[in-house]
């Protein structure tokens, strides 16, 4: 049991927590019992989405997306330093007439998704349900005046899909204060609208699964404590995300798009966008295909973690069209080989075969070959006797020969045209490894992308190299054949086809400042 630290600003608050703590003691449910169902689910999908997305990343002629190295699209009240009239007109202004809860529902089932988490309230401090803590929500601050989470965790219900509510409590820039971070004391009246939205989500709709909190810090202990055991006393067997803070969560967040390595161990989560931005982004085009999101599935599931995936729906509700045909391409593949994923363990093995790696359920051992390219692979550190060897999607035989030391298999060449393809061992026995032989090589991290920009007068052109002068120094550029380009017009930014950058005019200049310097998207300023 957590010791509450209080002062006497929060006398009644610690005595509320207390009281929690009684409740919580006397309906105490293991971790292993609340996790069960999430550690077999594996897959499942982020939402982030609200009154940011009307802004699609762009305010004022300029675009405050991740892509062009701002913190994401939905931190945009922040990063563009909006005034509060003026997004509280946007507020007014979002009416997702297009919502479909159960069409969301759909298409995460189809794509093999087990669990949802959708934002609740998000940094923006608005919140997406009915809540007598404040207007500052859907019903009362905008055109559309319904309770989305209600239709949503509903709906979650009705299809037999594990519901996830993502809540902002550290940061409210709202609400609280807008501020990059603050340590310094939380106040009582926020405090005290933490205590009433997370009443009204943990009573009001039902069973919840898990309340995935975000930015949570150590300094901020007691609404951390408090958090947690308001989620103890009213749902008991709702799973709680470590972005709480303190250590208080039932399982660990990993950094944005960040995936488990494959030395991982407990329970884990890897959350990735299938862009840059989390919240919708209009200019955002850096989709990840289907097949590299599939690989990370896959990669996921060997190294022992949850993957989930995120989805930036535009204002209207509707998801965008790359979401849609990426959802349908993982769903085609999970179908064939959603039984190497689902309730399966990890590779027991500390690192991973040049070809891919492992996941195992019962006396079967699955082999993702998320690395393969062609030719005969090798297992090593695995003492058990063979019996069989196919293919997931096909049940099409696979020739192996085993010795003491090693298993040689040999994939057919028509594979190499398929997505992560996955071969299914049967094993006379459960499962016997020797870690020491096994293998120990790891793949290097997924590099973040991190990007700079310079805004200036073209001063030189030289081919597809260019100078740019800032205002106080020159910065020198040469053209790439991926590089994007836009065109500002007064506001207006649009994705043309591209142009050759002209001397004499004003130009943004997003790069990378890696070993080699990348242009990654070029405006015009008119």
């Amino acid at each position: 049991m957590y010791r509450i630290f209080s002062n006497k600003t929060f006398l009644i608050l610690s005595v509320a927590i207390v009281l929690i703590q009684s409740t919580y003691a006397q309906e105490q449910i293991s971790q292993e019992e609340r996790m069960a169902w999430w550690e077999n689910a594996r897959f499942g999908m982020f939402i982030h989405w609200g009154v940011y997305s009307d802004y699609g990343g762009e305010w004022n002629g300029t675009d405050y997306g991740k892509d062009t190295g701002g913190p994401s699209a939905e931190w945009i009240y922040l990063t563009a330093d909006i005034p509060k009239k003026e997004y509280e007109k946007k507020a007014f202004e979002f009416n997702p007439v297009n919502y479909d809860p159960e069409e969301w529902v759909r298409l995460a089932k189809e794509a093999g998704m087990k669990y949802m988490v959708l934002t609740a309230k998000h940094h923006d401090g608005f919140a997406l349900f009915d809540t007598r803590a404040t207007d500052w929500n859907i019903v009362k601050s905008s055109t559309y005046k319904k309770d989305i989470i209600k239709a949503y965790v509903d709906e979650c219900h009705k299809q037999g899909m594990r519901v996830g509510l993502y809540y902002s409590h550290e940061k409210d820039w709202y609400n609280h204060k807008k501020v990059r971070r603050d340590t310094s004391a939380v106040s009582k009246d926020y405090t005290e609208i933490v205590r009433t939205h997370l009443k009204e989500l943990l009573t009001n709709y039902g069973q919840i699964d898990l309340i995935w909190f975000d930015m949570g810090i150590n300094q901020h202990r007691e609404l951390n404590q408090m958090c947690y055991y308001m989620v103890r006393e009213y749902q008991p067997r709702c799973i709680i995300s470590s972005r709480i803070g303190n250590g208080l969560g039932d399982y660990k967040n990993l950094g944005d798009r960040e995936l488990a390595s494959p030395e991982t161990e407990g329970y884990v989560e890897s959350i990735m966008t299938l862009r840059l931005n989390w919240g919708y982004d209009k200019n955002d085009n850096n989709w990840k295909s289907a097949e590299e999101v599939i690989s990370m599935l896959s990669k996921c599931a060997c190294r022992n973690s949850n993957f989930l995936l995120n989805m930036g729906p535009q204002p209207d509700g509707r998801f965008t069209p790359e979401e849609m045909v990426r959802l349908k391409a993982i769903g085609r593949w999970v179908k064939k080989n959603g039984d190497a994923i689902y309730g399966a363990e990890g590779s027991p093995f500390k690192g991973e075969y040049h070809w891919g790696s492992v996941t195992i359920k019962e006396k079967n051992l699955f082999l993702h070959l998320y690395n393969w390219d062609s030719g005969a692979i090798q297992l090593t550190g695995i003492k058990n006797k063979v019996n069989n060897a196919q293919m997931m999607d096909d049940a099409t035989p696979v020739i192996f020969k085993q010795d003491s030391e090693k298993i040689t298999i040999s994939i057919p060449q028509k594979e190499k045209n398929k997505i992560v393809p996955v071969i299914v061992l049967g094993l006379e026995n459960e499962l016997d490894v020797n870690i020491n032989d096994g293998p120990t090589w790891l793949p290097p991290k997924i590099k973040h992308i991190t990007r700079k920009e310079v805004t200036g007068l073209l001063i030189s052109a030289d081919g597809n190299v260019f100078s740019v002068f800032d205002g106080e120094k020159e910065v020198r550029f040469e053209l790439n054949e991926d590089v994007e380009y836009r065109i500002n017009d007064k506001g207006n930014i649009s994705i043309v086809n591209g142009y050759h950058p002209e001397k004499g005019k004003n130009y943004r200049i997003i790069y990378s400042p890696w070993e080699n310097t990348i242009v990654e998207i070029i405006t015009l300023l008119q």
